[in-house]
């Protein structure tokens, strides 16, 4: 094998290259399905390779065969492309060897960016079998030359050359109604944004779109995984994937609940914020270390969600001042109710007491629900600027802490 110093070797570079897009080809139909489980109409039946890449069944309107194409680069429907003879080719047979009812089968492409080509547009176009026989001539035409001398076959390339002997050579009317059913359908180059542009025609709030989406994407990856792993063919039910659509729905998109974006800390990056002022106050009260952990990872991610929730929209910044005044007086009426339960005790025990008193409460933000370490996040924030504490002498012993 040759290989260079510079460039390694040819495979190794050509395989750098393809791979990507064998993956994202693979990964398509995948989002292809979900697309289409999430347009299609009640009672039917999706699938993904089991009558085509991604098909759709339905009692009423018959079946719709998917090839779908990722065209990361190069354009799957060119006049010339390989992938659109093959799978024309492979219709023709499917359609002679099956004897199927042609006219209740939709044959699509499906290609994740806009792409297009003459002779698969004239196919698009064409409603009617004077049409179809039409367009096919023309292409025929076009890549073979004229009849009878047909002067340009010599000349097709040879990956493409057996596919178009099996299409233009296929039963006449076969290939007429494969063609009179083709469409081609094209994505906007994001098939995952094109997931959620279907979602925002559902009455649905802006804000959660992205996690429906991605939340779905994943139901029918793990539907279908489920299904080849017990040797059964990726069949998926349209009314069970809308009944898991309007269950998770439900659950997310109510004005009562805050979704967290934020993830929790590794423990290195939770280590980086053990000096910092609110992590010494809960040293000043005894915390153990796991306890110091837990506050810096509700710290971190509370302060990640306040950002996330204000840039989305989701909450207005003003609620968030409204919310630090809320739980100062409730810090301070707790503080009180403290002194007075446990002032006999030493100021370890009243901090821990004030502390884990705090630590439940309970406060919505613009009426909705946040996440379990919101408000404990919040109260950490507070305690770092010095605005609330958990020792009964916090100000001055941080002030001796400083100065040591």
């Amino acid at each position: 094998m040759a290989t260079s110093r510079r460039g390694g070797s040819s495979r190794a570079r050509s395989r750098r290259t393809e791979v990507p897009g064998q993956a994202l080809g693979y990964g398509l139909q995948y989002t292809r399905l979900t697309q289409l489980l999430l347009q299609a109409p009640a009672g039917s039946f999706c699938s993904m390779e089991h009558l085509d890449d991604v098909a759709q069944e339905h009692t009423d309107t018959g079946v719709r065969l998917i090839q779908s194409k990722s065209a990361l680069t190069a354009n799957p429907v060119a006049d010339r492309a390989k992938s659109l003879w093959k799978t024309l080719s492979n219709w023709a047979t499917l359609a002679t060897d099956t004897g199927c009812d042609l006219k209740r089968v939709a044959f699509e492409i499906y290609v994740s960016r806009p792409v297009g080509g003459q002779i698969v547009e004239a196919f698009a176009r064409a409603r009617t079998q004077e049409q179809a026989r039409a367009a096919i001539a023309h292409a025929r035409d076009m890549l073979w030359g004229p009849p009878p001398d047909f002067a340009l076959k010599g000349t097709v390339a040879d990956d493409i050359a057996p596919y178009l002997e099996c299409v233009f050579n296929a039963h006449a009317r076969c290939l007429e109604l494969i063609i009179c059913n083709f469409q081609l359908t094209v994505g906007t180059g994001s098939p995952q944004a094109d997931v959620e542009a279907i979602i925002r025609t559902h009455p649905v709030s802006p804000a959660r779109v992205g996690d429906i989406a991605d939340h779905m994407c994943g139901v029918v990856k793990r539907m279908v995984d489920q299904l080849l792993e017990e040797g059964k063919p990726a069949v998926i039910a349209r009314d069970a994937f809308h009944e898991a659509y309007a269950s998770y729905v439900r659950r997310i998109d109510r004005d009562t609940v805050l979704l967290s974006r934020a993830r929790r800390p590794s423990e290195e990056e939770s280590r980086g914020q053990l000096p910092k002022v609110f992590v010494q106050q809960l040293d000043l009260i005894g915390m153990d270390f796991e306890d110091k952990l837990e506050a810096v990872g509700d710290y971190l991610m509370a302060a990640a969600d306040r950002t996330i929730w204000a840039l989305s929209g989701e909450v207005d910044p003003s609620s968030f001042d409204e919310l630090d005044a809320v739980l100062k007086r409730g810090w301070k009426n707790k503080k009180r109710a403290c002194t007075v339960a446990h002032g006999s005790k030493v100021d370890e025990q009243q901090g821990q007491a004030l502390y884990a008193d705090c630590m439940d409460i309970s406060v919505p933000v613009q009426a909705m629900q946040p996440p379990g370490h919101f408000i404990p996040g919040c109260l950490h924030r507070l305690a770092d600027d010095l605005l609330i504490g958990w020792h009964p002498d916090y100000e001055r012993q941080i002030k001796l802490w400083k100065a040591a």
